[in-house]
């Protein structure tokens, strides 16, 4: 009897297995999906980069075929006939975009009606690439740059709502301060003012944008990005004709951007700027 129970146990063993097998073997794609999640997980970043409640997710496809995730603030009420100027804030490698989360305070949003756009970058990309910078050896091996379909994105948006394009601006922190400097730099037409913080560029291409209104922020005791990265773009934008703002927080490391945003005089002057005939 012991005998017939163990040949009927492996009857049944060998037909679920031989079941399973054929299952996974007819439904390719439920392993697909499965590897598609988890190459989604290590490339795009699927957490806002923000943390206010005001923002809504889109994802934009660019011509190039490159998705990008963004999320956009629009202002809390619209007029009729009245157009509003737009923000591109650029969070750092940590994911976050401090300018963003700022703006989205009911406080500032009151104060200052905009529009808000907050792109996500991949977990190995970043916006833009200085080609020569000091620190440059390590960035070499990053991944692709995510600037070209923000920007692109951006653009879109100016079919659809109400932005004033006089007003265009863009901030970023660390990665996105690289980022700020990239995007005046590619497209110095487009933006009518730049707040790069505890970011830098490299110095060949400070003529570019020597017209533009800039106000840079860095901590002198950085031990992320240097603090010379940035002391030395405003000095060549200085020598290239230019009139940049520049504020150096004594005895702050990397995090400049706290102090930076929190200030009602950085979102003043931002928001004073027009884009000029260039």
């Amino acid at each position: 009897m012991n005998r017939h129970c163990k040949f009927i146990k492996i009857i049944v063993v060998g037909l679920v297995g031989c079941s399973l097998s054929g299952s996974f073997s007819d439904f390719p794609s439920i392993a697909e999906a499965q590897q598609g999640r988890r190459r989604q997980a290590r490339g795009r970043q699927t957490q806002a980069p923000t943390r206010s409640k005001h923002y809504e997710h889109h994802t934009y496809k660019a011509k190039d075929g490159t998705s990008i995730d963004y999320w956009l603030m629009t202002p809390a009420e619209i007029e009729s006939g009245h157009k509003y100027p737009l923000v591109l804030a650029l969070h750092g490698r940590g994911g976050t975009t401090t300018a963003a989360t700022v703006l989205g305070s009911d406080k500032y949003r009151r104060q200052f009606p905009c529009f808000v756009m907050a792109p996500a970058s991949t977990r190995e990309g970043v916006w833009a690439r200085a080609r020569k910078t000091p620190d440059n050896r390590r960035r070499r091996k990053a991944g692709k740059e995510m600037l070209p379909a923000a920007i692109e994105a951006l653009e879109s948006l100016l079919e659809k709502y109400p932005i004033d394009r006089d007003r265009i601006y863009v901030t970023g922190q660390s990665m996105g301060g690289f980022g700020t400097f990239g995007a005046l730099v590619q497209r110095p037409d487009l933006f009518a003012a730049g707040i790069p913080v505890a970011g830098g560029w490299a110095v060949r291409d400070a003529a570019k944008i020597k017209n533009i209104p800039i106000w840079v922020f860095h901590g002198d005791k950085d031990n992320v990005v240097p603090t010379e990265l940035s002391r030395n773009m405003v000095e060549a934008i200085r020598k290239a004709g230019g009139d940049p703002k520049y504020t150096e927080f004594a005895g702050v490391g990397h995090n400049s951007w706290s102090r930076a945003y929190a200030s009602p005089r950085t979102w003043e002057w931002l928001f004073a700027q027009k884009r000029q005939p260039r």
